[in-house]
């Protein structure tokens, strides 16, 4: 079957209906994030405990505004293949139109999902150089479309300007050349050749380091509500739960205080562990065989009990190196990183071999668990000779403080935003506790009084608490709080108990700010704000010359650098 000629609309397959309904979840989680999801999944949960005859309805009211919504995006989805440039139209009730010629696309990723490749379908994402996410996206398309756009994308590209010698091209093309053994004394002849072709490893994680890591991953508290609703929703579990604990209580009650305290604590250790295992058991999952490993001018992970995922970003994309360690990590003794990426190329110098090219880029490659060394060899792989001094490890000597001020505004942000919340929070939970209570002889209405009697109680303490905690709060931020620079890049420290690192080149930036708050303007510090193609790095509260100083060489290094900035 013939593609459709340049100037039709299309549209995508109607498989795309799953394609648009994950759009729209993923769009929820990454605007209301955990907080929101446990709010939701208190608040819906304390609703059917309250009134269970609801349950059903609610859940195929749940599927039918799922499919509805997913339909609706699929019908008034659009694209539109032109000469030189496609045009995609979406939206429900926002409408959105995307105009992307083909000469300013940089990448063309062509994904396959499973159910695309029993469909014989996939899905063509779209990129271009100075954004965060994919410009355009074609969910469950014709294979034919996609080499369409592939051969129209690359025909535009070749007819392009490219610069004459010594342009930015010809250096970074030179400069990408060189590998970090190479520059140590090139490998020659076969041995040579079969040391690129291989790749060199640089980790691989064992069983006791997943262990590890599901010791650590987070998500505790949600797996436990989880337990605790479905126990409480499942009448088999409900009533195997109440004669355990009359059991429990018809013991204790022969036993001494101590022997009590001792029965109490035995359970809690038990769902601890319950909790502790399902972790453990989702790292080995995700984690399983994971293993990490240069190949020229591209990183490549590979890791996956069931669904093996192999993931790969070329060096020179890489926008910033982000590093994280919270405290379980800090005993350890390691650290998260992530490498974003600013897309896929199309550039014929960009692929180190035929099993480079067929791999497209990711939005990020992700290192779970690495420790000092490796930490410090990603750096210098990624930064290539720029940055050198630049520090990635959180406890870095090299880091300056910012000033002590932030103390006070941190302090302030933690009252604000905090005690509102917890409150929310608190009344929440309070009507989840009201609404288990089940019985024709429960009075609702002097049950309601209770719960605000109670949440109105936790709230004054929640409140007082809050005050007593912002100061040691704003102090703990101030101390995670500090920034290093050198000539080509900076490095910024965040956090409060755990700590994050976000470091970057100068010339890769794509915007400044400064910024100055009333209580700045009256002390003579500002805020620096420097925007990457795939996030920010912010450093607070330091001194206003210095943020014009920094500013200024920003500025001047991205305008006189000779390199891309991708």
């Amino acid at each position: 079957m013939n593609p459709p000629g340049p100037g039709a609309w299309q549209r995508t397959s109607p498989v795309a209906i799953v394609f648009f309904v994950g759009k729209s979840a993923k769009w929820v989680y990454d605007r209301y994030g955990m907080f929101g999801q446990v709010v939701a999944a208190i608040g819906v949960t304390a609703f059917l405990l309250r009134n269970p005859q609801y349950t059903v309805l609610a859940v195929l009211t749940a599927l039918l505004t799922v499919a509805l919504v997913g339909g609706l995006q699929y019908w008034f989805f659009r694209f539109r293949i032109e000469d030189d440039r496609i045009l995609i139209r979406q939206g429900v009730v926002n409408r959105a139109a995307v105009d992307l010629p083909f000469d300013r696309i940089q990448g063309i990723n062509v994904n396959r999902r499973p159910i695309e490749r029993i469909l014989g379908l996939v899905t063509v994402v779209l990129d271009t150089p100075g954004s965060i996410s994919a410009e355009g996206q074609l969910p469950t398309v014709d294979p034919e479309i996609a080499e369409q756009l592939l051969a129209k994308v690359a025909e535009h590209q070749a007819d392009g300007p490219e610069g004459g010698a010594g342009t930015a091209r010809d250096l970074d093309a030179a400069e990408r050349d060189r590998t970090p053994d190479e520059a140590e004394g090139p490998a020659t002849g076969a041995r040579g050749d079969a040391e690129r072709a291989r790749g060199e490893v640089l980790q691989e994680l064992a069983s006791r380091d997943l262990f590890r890591m599901g010791l650590v991953s987070r998500g505790f508290v949600l797996y436990g509500l989880l337990l605790l609703v479905v126990a409480r929703q499942v009448d088999v579990a409900t009533d195997a739960a109440l004669g355990a604990f009359g059991a429990v209580r018809d013991a204790l009650g022969s036993l001494g205080a101590l022997a009590a305290a001792v029965a109490v604590a035995a359970l809690a250790l038990g769902l601890l562990v319950v909790v502790v295992a399902a972790r453990v058991a989702s790292a080995f999952v995700r984690h399983h065989g994971y293993t990490l490993w240069r190949e020229g001018r591209s990183y490549r992970s590979r890791a996956g009990l069931f669904t093996r995922k192999e993931a790969v970003v070329r060096i020179r994309k890489v926008q910033q190196l982000d590093v994280y360690q919270g405290a379980v990590y800090r005993i350890f003794g390691r650290h998260r990183l992530a490498l974003p990426p600013i897309g896929g190329s199309l550039d014929a110098d960009d692929d180190d071999d035929e099993r480079t090219r067929e791999t497209v880029d990711v939005d990020t490659l992700g290192v779970p668990w690495a420790d000092s060394a490796l930490v410090e060899r990603i750096r210098s792989g990624v930064f290539r000779g720029e940055g050198e001094r630049l520090a990635a490890l959180p406890d870095d000597e090299a880091f300056t403080r910012v000033s002590r001020l932030y103390i006070r505004a941190a302090a302030l942000r933690f009252l604000f935003v905090g005690v509102p919340a917890g409150i929310f929070l608190l009344f929440i939970l309070s009507y989840m506790v009201a609404a288990s209570w089940r019985g024709e002889d429960v009075d609702r209405s002097v049950l309601f009084m209770h719960q605000l009697q109670g949440w109105g109680a936790a709230s004054a303490i929640w409140a007082a608490l809050s005050v007593v905690l912002a100061a040691p709060v704003g102090w703990l931020r101030w101390r995670a709080t500090a920034y290093m620079h050198d000539d080509d890049g900076l490095s910024c420290r965040t956090g409060l108990i755990g700590y994050s690192v976000e470091a970057f080149l100068f010339r890769k930036a794509q915007g400044v700010t400064v910024t100055q708050s009333p209580l700045q303007r009256r002390h003579g510090l500002a805020t620096l704000e420097v925007e990457t193609a795939c996030g920010s790095v912010t450093v607070p509260y330091i001194e206003h010359a210095l943020v014009c100083a920094l500013r200024d060489l920003i500025v001047y290094k991205v305008e006189s650098s000779r390199r891309r900035w991708y």
